[in-house]
């Protein structure tokens, strides 16, 4: 087997063993919506699109990370959301529920896709939330299709593709024991023996192909450079201390990026933050969202 396709088939590993054989996530006072919540699908350009709705109120579109389908958030966090918000999940193209196409893969054809459906759904314009590649897809959407997009919030973004495709690179070379230390900072994991078990199991678990299409799409993506410096929209920047996936200096360059923006670092946390500190984390992005401009 090519040395490339062992690390995607590792990578599919430490990604379906890390997340679809852990148990739900579970919080007091707050219940995660339930897995029967119907999955609706619509044909958006050449691919069909999976998402869930939840909650009622004014639109917030969820866009998951690199390898992750519309399951792997965290569950308290959407109930939090879902209770003031109508909250739409959304399975990146090839992921989950949806469908792929021959298309060449970027960020900003998933920013595409994400126009698509917020334009099928007749919603009006809608907050957004973003994780990691799709906090960078939410800027790419902002950029792209500002008549869709109120307020953004990137929660583990980039500026530029390098220290991404870098921390990929360093998950191919993993076990999945070594992938699974390496979620949480080393106190807070100490703190906390059972957060792995607790990570929410996707219905689906990723395909290594699209896995891969994901990768090469990180690896080829440009980064921003200025075109963050017209950007008309109140953003929120979301990073832990501890992330080395998107480091907080990715956030900070983000920040100096984008008029106006609002940053903030969660202590002790890393890229998987929301697992760590989901009501804190939601209170954030309330109190943002509430803001009037």
């Amino acid at each position: 087997m090519r040395q490339g396709a062992l690390r995607d088939s590792l990578l599919f590993l430490l990604v379906a063993v890390v997340l679809s054989a852990a148990a739900p996530a579970r919080s007091a006072g707050l219940e995660p919506p339930e897995k029967t919540d119907s999955v609706q699908t619509v044909a958006v350009g050449d691919v069909v699109l999976g998402y869930r709705m939840l909650g009622e109120g004014k639109p917030l579109l969820l866009l998951t990370g690199y390898g992750c389908t519309m399951d792997t958030w965290d569950p308290t966090l959407v109930a939090a959301l879902a209770a003031g918000h109508r909250v739409i999940l959304m399975d990146n193209r090839g992921m989950g529920t949806s469908t792929a196409s021959a298309a060449p893969f970027s960020l900003r054809l998933f920013a595409a896709d994400a126009a698509g459906l917020l334009t099928a759904l007749r919603l009006g314009r809608a907050d957004v939330l973003g994780w990691s590649m799709g906090a960078m897809t939410a800027l790419e959407l902002a950029v792209a299709h500002p008549e869709l997009v109120d307020k953004v919030v990137a929660y583990g973004a980039a500026a530029e593709p390098g220290p991404v495709v870098t921390a990929i690179e360093g998950f191919n070379r993993m076990t999945p024991a070594a992938f699974a230390a390496q979620l949480f900072p080393g106190d807070w994991a100490a703190a906390h023996p059972d957060a792995v078990a607790k990570l929410p199991r996707p219905a689906l678990p990723p395909r290594p192909d699209i896995v891969r299409r994901q990768a090469e799409a990180l690896a080829r993506w440009p980064g921003f450079g200025g075109r963050l410096a017209g950007l008309d929209k109140a953003v929120l920047l979301v990073v832990g201390q501890e992330d080395t996936v998107t480091p907080p200096d990715q956030s900070l360059t983000l920040a100096g990026l984008i008029p106006g923006a609002w940053l903030v670092r969660f202590r002790d946390a890393g890229h998987w933050l929301m697992f760590q500190s989901p009501e804190a984390l939601a209170r954030v992005v309330e109190t943002f969202l509430q803001v009037r401009q």
